[in-house]
């Protein structure tokens, strides 16, 4: 009799329970700390503004590259790469070749006979030290 008595208080606990939260909206304060959104989808460019975009040497302002990337290349190939990186920032080239070369880019404005080394970035100051080992 007794253990009757106490499952029917238990019940009745319990539905007046689920009754209360099914009346009282529940509010919930947690505090959700921000979290600050990456751009994913593209890379982002160096803070320089005489820099020309748009052009087939991008991706060597935005990636490392490795010798994947220019396994297939001859030294000519290589060397047009990396001064592609000082052409974008707006080198004037002394070598008629590579001054040539760049003249007929449509992208290309030469402004400047030297590029100083902290106006690249960390792709471009990497990606230059690494097609030297290899021009």
């Amino acid at each position: 009799m007794i253990m009757k008595n106490l499952s029917k208080k238990i019940a009745a606990v319990a539905c007046m329970a689920a009754a209360m939260l099914m009346s009282a909206p529940m509010q919930v304060n947690a505090q959700v700390p921000s979290i600050p959104r990456t751009n994913t989808t593209k890379p982002a460019k160096p803070k320089a503004s005489n820099v020309a975009w748009g052009t087939e040497y991008d991706f060597l302002s935005t990636r490392y590259i490795t010798y994947d990337d220019i396994s297939g290349y001859d030294r000519g190939q290589i060397r047009v790469l990396k001064n592609s990186i000082y052409a974008r920032h707006g080198r004037i080239f002394k070598d008629k070749q590579l001054r040539e070369y760049f003249s007929n880019q449509s992208w290309y404005r030469g402004t400047r006979n030297e590029i100083p080394a902290k106006e690249f970035n960390k792709f471009e100051n990497a990606n230059i030290a690494f097609l030297k080992k290899y021009e």
